[in-house]
């Protein structure tokens, strides 16, 4: 009994596990290479208060990294607490959005090889490929970008908006005066 829970703690030190717990005042959402063992997923963990372009109050990410077929391939789930304004009203709401996202990152020299088999007007295939710069794969614009895609277009009070004065002006049935003179240059 206790050489098979010797043999699998030694396989379990032999899977490449990764967290990181970081402040991004401190550090960016970097995931290095040297830790991502061909192979094998590596695990890691962020949890953040603050990304540039966004109104976080948190964001918590879990995701992995595996190398497979000269690529780096990184995966994972967020969620996010955002701060966001009413389109009707602009009282700030914080909402949570989760969702997943995928990239996958080539080395500098695969990723050269990369764009010079592109041709100048050639379409993008369902594989878009980024670069790990300086050994290190940098996962913030990643996640950012599908935060952004996933945010409502339009943010709005739930249920319902508390100030609805704005709306009520102008939701009557009546022609706004002020484009009543461009009606009247339509009749002639």
């Amino acid at each position: 009994m206790f050489s098979v829970k010797k043999n699998y703690l030694t396989t379990l030190e032999k899977i490449s596990t990764i967290l990181w717990h970081c402040n991004y005042k401190e550090k960016n959402l970097k995931i290095k290479i040297e830790d991502i063992l061909k192979g094998q997923l590596s695990n890691f963990n962020f949890e953040i208060d603050r990304m540039d372009g966004l109104d976080l109050i948190k964001l918590e990410i879990i995701g992995t990294a595996v190398y497979e077929n000269h690529k780096y391939v990184v995966t994972g789930n967020y969620n996010a607490i955002m701060k966001l304004e009413c389109v009707r009203c602009l009282t700030p709401i914080e909402r949570e959005i989760e969702g997943e996202f995928k990239g996958i990152y080539l080395d500098p020299k695969e990723y050269k090889k990369y764009l010079a088999e592109l041709k100048p007007e050639e379409e993008i295939t369902a594989e878009f490929y980024e670069e790990a710069v300086n050994g290190e794969i940098n996962i913030s614009d990643l996640v950012r970008e599908f935060i952004i895609l996933d945010l409502p277009q339009m943010e709005s009070c739930y249920p319902e908006c508390t100030d609805s004065s704005s709306i009520e002006k102008y939701s009557k049935d009546e022609i706004d005066p002020r484009w009543q003179q461009l009606l009247e240059i339509n009749k002639n």
